[in-house]
Protein backbone atom coordinates (compact mmCIF):
# COMPACT_ATOMS: atom_id res chain seq x y z
CA UNK A 1 0.00 0.00 0.00
CA UNK A 2 1.18 3.52 -0.84
CA UNK A 3 2.28 5.53 2.21
CA UNK A 4 1.06 9.10 1.90
CA UNK A 5 3.59 11.91 1.67
CA UNK A 6 2.36 15.00 3.51
CA UNK A 7 3.90 18.46 3.58
CA UNK A 8 2.54 20.89 6.14
CA UNK A 9 3.21 24.51 5.22
CA UNK A 10 2.36 26.41 8.38
CA UNK A 11 4.19 29.35 9.93
CA UNK A 12 3.02 28.74 13.50
CA UNK A 13 4.88 25.96 15.38
CA UNK A 14 1.90 25.16 17.61
CA UNK A 15 -0.29 24.43 14.58
CA UNK A 16 2.53 22.48 12.94
CA UNK A 17 2.62 20.20 15.97
CA UNK A 18 -1.17 19.74 16.08
CA UNK A 19 -1.36 18.94 12.38
CA UNK A 20 1.58 16.54 12.55
CA UNK A 21 -0.05 14.68 15.45
CA UNK A 22 -3.40 14.58 13.65
CA UNK A 23 -1.84 12.92 10.59
CA UNK A 24 0.04 10.46 12.81
CA UNK A 25 -3.26 9.58 14.50
CA UNK A 26 -4.63 8.78 11.02
CA UNK A 27 -1.71 6.41 10.40
CA UNK A 28 0.19 8.86 8.17
CA UNK A 29 3.80 9.10 9.31
CA UNK A 30 5.66 10.55 6.32
CA UNK A 31 4.93 14.13 7.36
CA UNK A 32 7.29 17.04 6.76
CA UNK A 33 7.03 20.66 7.90
CA UNK A 34 7.90 23.99 6.29
CA UNK A 35 7.29 27.51 7.48
CA UNK A 36 7.96 29.58 4.36
CA UNK A 37 7.28 29.33 0.63
CA UNK A 38 10.92 28.93 -0.47
CA UNK A 39 11.33 25.99 1.94
CA UNK A 40 8.10 24.41 0.68
CA UNK A 41 9.03 24.69 -2.99
CA UNK A 42 12.58 23.52 -2.32
CA UNK A 43 11.24 20.48 -0.46
CA UNK A 44 8.94 19.57 -3.33
CA UNK A 45 11.64 20.18 -5.94
CA UNK A 46 14.18 17.87 -4.33
CA UNK A 47 11.76 15.04 -3.50
CA UNK A 48 11.82 11.98 -5.71
CA UNK A 49 8.19 11.29 -4.85
CA UNK A 50 5.46 13.86 -5.21
CA UNK A 51 3.62 15.28 -2.23
CA UNK A 52 0.23 13.63 -1.85
CA UNK A 53 -1.21 16.25 0.51
CA UNK A 54 -0.04 19.82 0.94
CA UNK A 55 -1.56 21.40 4.04
CA UNK A 56 -1.93 25.18 3.88
CA UNK A 57 -3.16 27.94 6.16
CA UNK A 58 -5.97 29.82 4.37
CA UNK A 59 -4.81 33.01 6.15
CA UNK A 60 -1.34 32.87 4.60
CA UNK A 61 -0.36 36.03 2.71
CA UNK A 62 -2.07 36.05 -0.68
CA UNK A 63 1.16 36.88 -2.56
CA UNK A 64 2.86 33.84 -1.01
CA UNK A 65 -0.11 31.64 -1.88
CA UNK A 66 -0.11 32.82 -5.50
CA UNK A 67 3.60 32.12 -5.83
CA UNK A 68 3.09 28.64 -4.35
CA UNK A 69 0.06 27.92 -6.57
CA UNK A 70 2.03 28.97 -9.66
CA UNK A 71 4.82 26.58 -8.69
CA UNK A 72 2.35 23.72 -8.06
CA UNK A 73 0.64 24.19 -11.41
CA UNK A 74 3.96 24.25 -13.30
CA UNK A 75 5.55 21.35 -11.40
CA UNK A 76 2.48 19.11 -11.06
CA UNK A 77 3.96 17.82 -7.81
CA UNK A 78 1.04 17.60 -5.42
CA UNK A 79 -1.98 15.35 -5.22
CA UNK A 80 -4.24 17.66 -3.26
CA UNK A 81 -4.42 20.71 -1.06
CA UNK A 82 -5.91 20.75 2.41
CA UNK A 83 -6.68 24.15 3.92
CA UNK A 84 -6.83 24.16 7.72
CA UNK A 85 -7.80 27.24 9.71
CA UNK A 86 -9.86 30.32 9.07
CA UNK A 87 -9.42 32.73 6.19
CA UNK A 88 -9.81 35.90 8.20
CA UNK A 89 -9.86 37.97 5.00
CA UNK A 90 -12.63 39.37 2.86
CA UNK A 91 -13.05 38.43 -0.76
CA UNK A 92 -12.07 35.28 -2.61
CA UNK A 93 -10.60 32.60 -0.36
CA UNK A 94 -7.36 30.86 -1.20
CA UNK A 95 -9.11 27.50 -1.67
CA UNK A 96 -11.34 28.98 -4.36
CA UNK A 97 -8.35 30.63 -6.00
CA UNK A 98 -6.49 27.29 -5.99
CA UNK A 99 -9.48 25.57 -7.61
CA UNK A 100 -9.63 28.25 -10.31
CA UNK A 101 -6.00 27.48 -11.14
CA UNK A 102 -6.83 23.81 -11.58
CA UNK A 103 -5.47 22.55 -8.27
CA UNK A 104 -7.32 19.82 -6.38
CA UNK A 105 -8.63 21.01 -3.01
CA UNK A 106 -9.41 18.07 -0.74
CA UNK A 107 -11.13 20.09 1.98
CA UNK A 108 -11.30 23.30 3.97
CA UNK A 109 -11.26 22.49 7.68
CA UNK A 110 -11.63 25.07 10.46
CA UNK A 111 -9.81 25.12 13.80
CA UNK A 112 -10.23 23.14 15.91
CA UNK A 113 -9.77 20.56 13.21
CA UNK A 114 -12.09 17.58 13.20
CA UNK A 115 -10.40 14.19 12.96
CA UNK A 116 -13.46 12.95 11.04
CA UNK A 117 -13.01 15.83 8.60
CA UNK A 118 -9.35 14.95 8.14
CA UNK A 119 -10.20 11.28 7.57
CA UNK A 120 -12.79 12.26 4.96
CA UNK A 121 -10.33 14.56 3.21
CA UNK A 122 -7.71 11.81 3.05
CA UNK A 123 -10.38 9.48 1.67
CA UNK A 124 -10.77 11.82 -1.34
CA UNK A 125 -7.28 10.98 -2.57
Amino acid sequence: MHQLNVLIHQARPYYQMLLHQAFNAQGVYNVRLTDDVPAATAHMARRQQSVDVLVLDPAMPRRHARRLFKYLVQASCTGGLLFVGSDGAEGIGLALEARKQGLKVLAELPWPMSMVGLEQALGRL
